[in-house]
């Protein structure tokens, strides 16, 4: 089981990066209020982390499932796994030593969203800076 969400998050991920929501026109992007250079860049930044270890005293850490310590990929997995149908969006933005990424879900009265906030540093999230905003 855990070797099938695994493969399902890794065609998840690759699907984000290189799915249409970063094909999208400028006046498509502008719309929805996501600019898809900027999210995919933010979220390339945190995937580079994805092996490090979430800190204890972050709000990102919990049990996402994951055999260990939580990591990086074990957030993003657990976020991402709802976004296989509904109304689902990721933003993200950076500036020099800091991004965001958003990822929200809503489907009916299913919603879930969350709100990763990290530094940056040699093109990479610093997972000891990881704070969440996260709801069911």
């Amino acid at each position: 089981m855990r070797q099938l969400r695994a493969l399902g998050a890794a065609a998840l991920f690759g699907g984000v990066l290189i799915g249409p929501a970063f094909s999208e026109t400028e006046s498509s992007a502008t719309s929805s209020g996501a600019d898809p250079v900027a999210t995919q860049k933010a979220l390339s930044v945190l995937l580079a982390a994805a092996n490090d270890a979430i800190p204890a005293a972050s709000s990102c850490h919990a049990d996402f499932g994951q055999s260990g310590r939580a990591k990086v990929k074990d957030l993003l997995a657990m976020r991402m796994a709802y976004l296989y149908a509904g109304d689902n969006a990721i933003k993200g933005s950076c500036n020099k030593t800091q991004c965001t990424l958003s990822i929200n879900h809503k489907a009916g009265e299913d919603v879930a969203s969350a709100v990763i906030s990290f530094h940056v540093s040699a093109g990479k999230a610093r997972a000891s800076s990881l704070q969440c905003v996260i709801t069911p």
